[in-house]
């Protein structure tokens, strides 16, 4: 996702498309844009270098369902965390509205409690959500602004040690668990890909994208067929939303395969934010938050 400049382009190139469509209000795209491109850079000077004495789960066990390594357990470079943080922070300060309420308010925090962000950043690693929702009762008209902040700034450290521990993974394996196998965190979205379609799940975590059953519920193994459903808008070609009426279920589903058009999975989640609101409409849930924390 950052590690290679055609993704850069291809989101500005996606984001002015989006831009044009009037899908989202534009100041969502602008954070979007400056949110990714940060990220970008993020990457490349962050240290990605795996510890010596971290301990990985066999591949016999991966392939059995248990993550090659356990989320809580990821290590990741602070500083440039840190840094990325307080560029995110100071851009929602400049924006207007409850966001920068929400950003002036944290930075309040911060004062009173410098560890507040290590704290956030560990929360985060924990899978710790009771921690953001308690904080987001001091900026309740932006609940998620930690949430975004804390996972937007971790993200690219992590994303360069997932490209190191993916090396250890078998390639072109077909996965037969709905969990991400290097972290075991749980897919916020999937896309077909190849001319056969293979179904391929990404992270909500690590954004590791790896190759999946198609006809099993990724959430709970679900394999009935007839426990599956799938549902389209006219207005969002190459979107679907497929759920599961066996946990209650779903999941967006890219399919760019007829049309011109490449998928960029985190910009993918947030163009169809439509769809999210129609599954959520017929009681469908999503077990996961979107790619950038809200």
């Amino acid at each position: 996702m950052y590690n290679n400049e055609k993704s850069l382009k291809l989101f500005q190139k996606r984001k002015d498309i989006l831009a044009k469509k009037d899908i989202l209000p534009q100041e969502l795209l602008d954070l979007a844009e400056f949110a990714f491109k940060n990220q970008f850079k993020a990457f490349n000077s962050s240290s990605s270098v795996l510890p010596q004495d971290l301990k990985l789960a066999p591949v016999n066990e991966v392939i059995s369902g248990k993550p090659l390594l356990a989320r809580s357990s990821f290590p990741y470079d602070f500083e440039a965390s840190l840094k990325l943080f307080h560029i995110l922070l100071d851009y929602l300060k400049n924006s207007s509205g409850p966001i920068k309420a929400s950003a002036e308010i944290i930075e309040s925090e911060i004062k009173k409690d410098p560890e507040l962000v290590r704290v956030a950043f560990e929360k985060y690693l924990e899978a710790d959500d009771h921690f953001f929702r308690i904080f987001g009762e001091k900026t309740p008209e932006s609940p998620r602004t930690l949430n975004f902040l804390a996972q937007t700034s971790i993200t690219p450290s992590i994303a360069g040690i997932t490209d190191k521990l993916n090396l250890a993974l078998p390639q072109n394996h077909t996965w037969t668990f709905g969990h991400c196998p290097v972290c075991g965190s749980l897919p916020y979205i999937s896309s077909l890909q190849g001319k056969e379609g293979a179904r391929h799940l990404h992270c909500s975590f690590c954004h590791t994208d790896y190759r999946f059953l198609r006809m099993v519920c990724p959430f709970c193994d679900e394999k009935k067929e007839a426990c599956f459903e799938y549902f389209t808008v006219k207005e969002h070609p190459g979107f679907r939303v497929d759920v599961c009426k066996t946990c209650n279920m779903y999941m967006k589903t890219i399919d760019f395969r007829q049309l011109d058009k490449k998928n960029l999975p985190i910009l993918d989640d947030l163009e169809s934010l439509t769809l999210d609101i129609m599954a959520r409409n017929e009681g469908y849930n999503r077990p996961t938050l979107s790619a950038w924390g809200f």
